[in-house]
């Protein structure tokens, strides 16, 4: 760890604040740790001050009162940090940072104006060194970074002890290779399912585990346990499904189905066929009463191949569906899968490029869900993937499918507009068909629960 001394904060709030704070790092977007934070009630308040050296010094309160002092990445000033990640010399750094006190300009505009660099590679430098400047502090078990104060001479020093950017490049990476192992193991979407205490089960004696035990005075979704701790997602998911499998917490999906004894069924295909009857409940009011219970499913994504991959791996049988009045096939793939006794999802990969746009409405408007595939996080596909959306909702005179986003890798990024359930899977790769087809079933019947 890296060692930094400050002659920051003046005396006066010197004098308020605790002899020794400690934290953990947290690797999260800046607006979701603010989100969380007040949702927890911590009333934390962020005060950035830059020196003249042009170091960034950030204090922390809590309810008002002064808790920390850090300055981001090991106490390299912002220049310092622009000739490390290689977008800056040290001469331009000089004579940019002359400009800048020559002038009012904001330093986002003295690069992008001045220093031949693209916007785009601006604002990811200008984001990171945003996730810095918050991250460093929020949450407090382990302590990656530790302050303490000392006295004398007249003034107060401080010396802290910070993450150095490798440290927090090491945890995002880490966290990215954990995470999807994690979020396989849950039985739905993270966001619909439920953690709550075990009837009769002992508090874990310490840790992590314990806070998370004593937040869960009453059941909590994931994201309502994840703003109470503001510690990082892999971090918390390790622990609960740990003490799931030591029968300390229960976790299960937001909507539980009517009881069913799976002993009197051979397989999962009961439990499967109980699924689409209850979308069906939930989402048309009631099924047609016929003898096979049946879900037609559109999937769409912005490259028609990752549509076609997955409805592929579904498995079931290949069928192909033609409009009435033509015969120009619907969908690049149909497949119609049986889930259960009696039960069927029919499934549609859209190649919405070769339909005219009367054509993919009236396909997307008339369908019992629409499956929105992403895989990556641009702009461009995003945009895509709204307007498929648009038209879906409006196309069908008073209908609405459906809308399901489908998180290819399992990255959980946030979405421009979110739908109402999303389900993320790490890899299609050797997933059994049988699995997707229960993940999908949960989160359209998630979406079909939000209607109400």
């Amino acid at each position: 760890m890296a060692q930094e001394r400050l002659l920051w904060p003046p005396r006066n709030l010197a004098e308020e604040l605790p002899r020794k704070v400690s934290g953990s790092l947290a690797v999260l977007p800046p607006a979701v740790l603010l989100h969380a934070a007040r949702a927890a009630k911590r009333d934390l308040r962020l005060s950035m001050r830059e020196l003249d050296s042009g170091q960034v010094v950030v204090l922390v309160f809590r309810r008002g009162e002064p808790t920390m002092v850090f300055s981001p990445g090991d106490g390299r000033s912002v220049g310092e940090m622009l000739v490390a990640a290689g977008l800056l010399d040290e001469v331009q750094l000089a004579r940019l940072l002359e400009e800048r006190r020559a002038s009012s300009t904001s330093l986002e505009r003295l690069l992008t104006e001045r220093a031949n660099l693209t916007h785009g590679e601006v604002q990811r430098f200008l984001d990171y060194q945003a996730r810095l400047r918050l991250l460093d502090c929020l949450a407090w078990q382990q302590g990656f970074f530790e302050l303490a104060e000392y006295t004398g001479g007249g003034e107060t020093t401080y010396r802290l002890q910070l993450p150095s950017i490798e440290a927090l490049q090491n945890r995002a990476k880490s966290r990215a290779e954990r995470l999807p192992r994690f979020l396989g193991r849950l039985p739905c979407a993270p966001a619909h399912v439920v953690v709550r205490r075990k009837r009769g089960a002992e508090p874990p004696a310490t840790g992590l585990a314990r806070e998370i035990f004593e937040v869960l005075s009453q059941p909590l979704l994931l994201p309502q346990l994840m703003a109470r701790l503001l510690v990082d997602d892999d971090l918390v998911l390790e622990v609960v499904l740990d003490l799931v499998s030591a029968k300390v917490l229960v976790m299960y999906p937001r909507v539980e189905l009517a009881p069913i004894s799976m002993s009197q069924a051979s397989s999962g295909d009961l439990w499967a066929s109980q699924m689409v009857s209850e979308i069906l409940l939930r989402f048309r009011g009631g099924d047609s009463g016929g003898l096979v219970r049946s879900l037609w499913v559109v999937v769409v994504s912005a490259r028609s191949e990752e549509a076609t991959r997955l409805v592929a791996k579904m498995g079931g049988e290949q069928v192909e569906l033609v409009f009435h009045n033509s015969e120009l096939p619907v969908a690049l793939l149909a497949r119609s899968v049986a889930v259960g006794p009696n039960a069927r999802l029919h499934l549609l990969a859209l190649q919405p490029d070769i339909l005219s746009p009367a054509a993919l409405a009236g396909v997307l408007g008339r369908c019992d869900a629409v499956v929105l595939v992403r895989t990556s996080a641009s702009s461009e596909e995003e945009q895509k993937l709204a307007k498929l959306r648009q038209m879906a909702e409006g196309a069908g005179f008073g209908w609405r499918p459906l809308i399901v986003g489908w998180d290819q890798g399992a990255s959980f990024r946030p979405w421009q507009e979110y739908p109402e359930a999303v389900l993320a899977v790490p890899s299609l790769g050797d997933a059994d068909p049988q699995w997707l087809a229960k993940r999908l079933l949960e989160a359209l019947l998630a979406a079909a629960s939000a209607r109400h």
